[in-house]
């Protein structure tokens, strides 16, 4: 029932067309997110159980948001399923990701959701953990990706190495 009505990003709903009265409303892109290609090469850099690998992935996320992991996900969930369950009550949404397997294609069971906003983040994890998305109960917590970047690793490394040597 909606089509574009001129050059000017307005929407006409022809239902109420017929009854002499024009419904417009613009249309507001969401803004490009620009990243500093030195801050998404930092931010790419992985490190976990010793290995140390890049991850392209996460340069898709913004900058700066808080970053929810959510588990238990049935196999039939994908990025939309999960944005809709999320993008609906909260208005920081920012994006979701499902996370599939590389050689079969299939979903892991997990995905992470983007806020952009800390409360919505807190009430986000008291309101959608065991809730339900499909056939299972979800768990959805603070993710720790930030703890995982190389910098991050590295820093913590440094801590643990002057806090051994006070103590000699």
């Amino acid at each position: 029932n909606y089509r574009n009505h001129n050059d000017n990003n307005n929407v006409t709903n022809s239902s109420n067309h017929h009854q002499g009265v024009v419904v417009t409303a613009p249309i507001i892109p969401k803004p490009p997110i620009v990243m500093d290609p030195k801050m998404s090469k930092k931010m790419s850099q992985r490190s976990s159980a010793g290995q140390k690998w890049e991850d392209p992935s996460l340069v898709q996320f913004p900058p700066n948001d808080f970053r929810l992991f959510v588990g238990n996900l049935a196999k039939d969930i994908t990025d939309t399923k999960l944005a809709e369950a999320f993008q609906s009550k909260y208005a920081s949404f920012a994006m979701a990701k499902v996370i599939f397997g590389n050689q079969d294609g299939k979903s892991k069971g997990y995905g992470f959701v983007s806020l952009m906003d800390p409360k919505d983040c807190a009430k986000a994890i008291r309101e959608m953990d065991q809730s339900w998305i499909g056939s299972r109960p979800i768990k959805v917590t603070r993710s720790d990706w930030k703890e995982r970047s190389l910098s991050e690793v590295m820093k913590n490394k440094k801590k643990k190495r002057r806090k051994r040597n006070n103590w000699l």
